[in-house]
């Protein structure tokens, strides 16, 4: 049986260089991903982003527009994993002077370790969910024209029948 995980994610990009963050949790290889978290009962989709990137990098941001509707089917464990992300491009609430990776404040109880990559940095990281890295690489380049987008990713075929692909919203 699949669990049902809701999230929502910041896609933050500073002088064409994407925000990412190195989990490092010694209970899987380290590996990239995007700033944000699970959504609360009481809260908009918004607002969920804007708490997490808050908590998580000591930031305030603006989500300017949705990029990414994310389906991914995967595993945890035993655990089988139907989560569901919104994706939002994020801007920081107040311009930032100098290094950007200095301005942050991140949260240690947040195993939280921030990095900036480019489009070709990310094509090489370990980001999860693996199979959004090529799209958000592309998009990035492009300045995200192409966006909103539906993305589904379907790591368990034999538990899942859903087909992987990328669809326009």
């Amino acid at each position: 049986m699949l669990a049902l995980n809701l999230v929502v994610r910041a896609v933050i990009v500073h002088q064409g260089r994407l925000l990412s963050n190195v989990i490092a949790d010694g209970q899987r290889p380290a590996f990239h991903s995007l700033l944000g978290g699970h959504l609360k009962l009481d809260e908009t989709l918004t607002q969920a982003v804007v708490r997490e990137v808050r908590e998580e990098i000591g930031i305030e941001v603006l989500p300017s527009r949705l990029l990414y509707i994310a389906e991914n089917f995967f595993a945890r464990g035993e655990r089988r994993m139907h989560e569901i992300g919104y994706y939002f491009l994020c801007h920081p609430a107040s311009p930032v002077e100098g290094d950007f990776l200095a301005s942050l404040r991140p949260d240690p109880n947040e195993l939280v370790s921030p990095e900036l990559l480019s489009a070709e940095e990310l094509l090489a990281a370990d980001f999860q969910p693996a199979g959004l890295k090529k799209v958000l690489a592309q998009d990035m380049q492009s300045k995200f024209k192409d966006c909103p987008r539906l993305v589904v990713i379907n790591e368990l075929p034999g538990d899942a029948a859903v087909q992987s692909g990328v669809f326009g919203l």
